[in-house]
């Protein structure tokens, strides 16, 4: 696969495009790529451009060979809301549900959440939150962003995240994970270490969640939201083709 790049620029068949420092930097020290070498930008809204590279002493250029839409997005919409936990965990996730194609990932503290985000910290996470959406689209082959949503309070996020089937992953359940034939949206609840707590859990269940279990083994918050959603696609969507 051509190697990809987050430029949100217009494309136009013919026009040549500066890249920015960073990414002209990783192209040409990281990549080492050559004069003339086949890339593909995207603009992170499904837009994709086939582009030559040009190298100067002083930029990089990408001349733009073709454009295109974005064709390998999944036909389920998932929706993860997944616990505050710590900044190396939820890097983990975002990565990670970004190439199995989540389209909304909400974050919101819970009541055993340990990891605490103040304004400030919110802001500077919320933007490494985005450029980790980003480098795996790049590394996926995805040209639209999973959207990063952080909401104040579980209640909040629980209500914003609703789709045609709502889940809340729950160790304590009693009821296996089971999708309807022609669904074409989810939601999946995922607790932080200590998982949901009691009234967390009625809550979701007043709101029309179902809770649920993932087999017979407790997987840790980084784990079964993914192995939730890689089940979903199989069922659901891109992945049984």
């Amino acid at each position: 696969m051509a190697a990809r790049f987050y430029v949100p620029v217009s494309y136009t068949i013919g026009k040549t495009i500066a890249l920015p420092e960073k990414t002209a930097h990783h192209a040409s020290r990281v990549l080492r790529m050559r004069e003339g070498d086949s890339a593909v930008l995207f603009d992170g809204q499904g837009n994709e451009a086939q582009v030559k590279l040009h190298f100067f002493a002083d930029r990089t250029e990408a001349e733009i060979v073709s454009v295109a839409q974005s064709n390998n997005e999944s036909p389920l919409e998932v929706t993860l809301i997944q616990a505050l936990v710590s900044q190396e965990k939820l890097d983990w996730i975002l990565e990670k549900t970004t190439e199995l194609g989540v389209k909304r990932i909400i974050i919101a503290p819970t009541e055993r959440s340990v990891t605490k985000l103040d304004e400030k910290r919110l802001t500077k996470r919320l933007e490494q939150w985005k450029k980790t959406v980003q480098a795996a689209c790049e590394q996926c082959g995805r040209s639209f962003f999973s959207e990063v949503i952080y909401s104040p309070t579980i209640q909040k996020a629980l209500e914003i995240g609703q789709s045609e089937l709502n889940v809340l992953l729950a160790p304590g359940s009693s009821a296996n994970l089971v999708f309807p034939s022609n669904g074409t949206s989810i939601t999946f609840a995922v607790g932080p270490e200590g998982g949901f707590s009691d009234r967390e859990i009625e809550l979701a269940r007043e709101m029309g969640y179902r809770s649920a279990l993932l087999g017979p083994r407790v997987l840790r918050t980084e784990t079964a939201g993914l192995t939730a959603i890689a089940i979903a696609q199989w069922q659901l969507g891109d992945f049984q083709n």
